[in-house]
């Protein structure tokens, strides 16, 4: 797994979010963010002194987590965060008025920063989310921890709102956890105070579950409640389905829908899949469903679970590309 952000460069989907004033580096994690910024109390200098730290170890992608009640300090660590082509992660904590922080994406972006916003659910109503949606902002950091089980749902939604990158900070302590979060839409699972060596676990699985299956965070089916990724894995929309509500939620009538779905597939290993039920692979569902006829129509045409995860993963982007709107 890749992931671009801007010029950030992340190498598998887990972020580890550290104190400055006590650091633990961890290697193994995508990106390691600097937390506790608050530069009402905190001088730029030591953002600095902690770049350093950072630089010092060798690390991948980096992030400085910051808040401030003024302004001016800010785009300073916009500035500073560019220059070291470091994320900035805006805390709410002291911007939560929406005129102020709509107005303050843009100052913060025009430092060249790469750009992010965490904010936890019930600060993130649907008038904002669609203005975040329009603004230049980079990443949208979720802080889910105490949802109880609610996160994904929180996930799914922004996902279906197709913004900017996803990051959802939550309570993980199992493989399944993290699965849940990146089965909903979420690009990147961050951990707060996480033990190092469960952190440097977590990645290493990730990353060998990414290799194997094609699609780290693939989506469930549509039907399963998944999110509008899921509708690379669905059936031609011939009888009264869930698959008809993603469609209006995507903005797609079911004819569009279809000749989407058909003109990826030309030309493609997709397009093939005699014995199926549609007659193409375009149409089937996701590796992990047992079927016996996709099955058979890969090892009659050659290719892996693998490639055709990839495949799929491909056409979701397709489907869901604005400029193809």
């Amino acid at each position: 797994m890749m992931l671009e952000v801007g010029y950030l460069h992340i190498d598998n989907p887990i972020a580890v979010i550290t104190s400055h004033n006590q650091p633990v580096f961890n290697n193994a994690a995508g990106l390691l963010l600097l937390d506790d910024f608050d530069l009402d109390e905190v001088p730029l200098d030591e953002m600095q002194v902690g770049l350093e730290k950072i630089s010092q170890k060798g690390t991948g992608a980096f992030g400085l987590s910051v808040t401030c009640s003024c302004d001016e300090p800010l785009l300073e660590a916009a500035r500073l965060a560019s220059k070291n082509l470091c994320l900035l992660d805006l805390r709410l904590s002291k911007v939560r008025d929406p005129i102020r922080l709509l107005e303050l994406i843009p100052r913060l972006k025009h430092c060249g920063v790469t750009l992010s916003l965490r904010i936890r659910p019930e600060d993130l109503s649907n008038a904002l989310l669609e203005k975040l949606n329009e603004s230049e902002l980079d990443r949208i950091h979720l802080d889910l921890r105490g949802l109880n089980g609610a996160g994904p749902k929180m996930v799914k939604k922004a996902k279906d709102s197709r913004g900017p990158v996803i990051m959802a900070l939550a309570d993980i302590i199992e493989f399944e956890d993290a699965r849940n979060l990146l089965a909903m839409g979420a690009d990147v699972v961050s951990l707060r105070g996480a033990d190092p060596e469960f952190a440097e676990w977590l990645s290493g699985a990730l990353q060998e579950y990414d290799s194997l299956s094609g699609w780290c965070n693939a989506p469930k089916h549509i039907c399963a409640g998944g999110d509008l990724r899921g509708l690379a894995f669905c059936c031609p929309p011939v009888k009264k389905c869930p698959v008809l509500a993603a469609l209006k939620r995507a903005g797609m009538t079911p004819e569009e829908f279809m000749q989407k779905k058909l003109s990826f597939a030309r030309g493609t290993p997709l397009e093939k899949g005699e014995g199926t039920c549609f007659g193409s692979l375009v149409w089937c569902c996701k590796i992990s469903k047992l079927c016996y006829l996709r099955d058979a129509a890969l090892a009659r045409i050659g290719l892996s679970a693998k490639e055709y995860m990839e495949l799929k993963k491909k056409l979701a982007k397709e489907l869901l590309s604005k400029s193809s709107r």
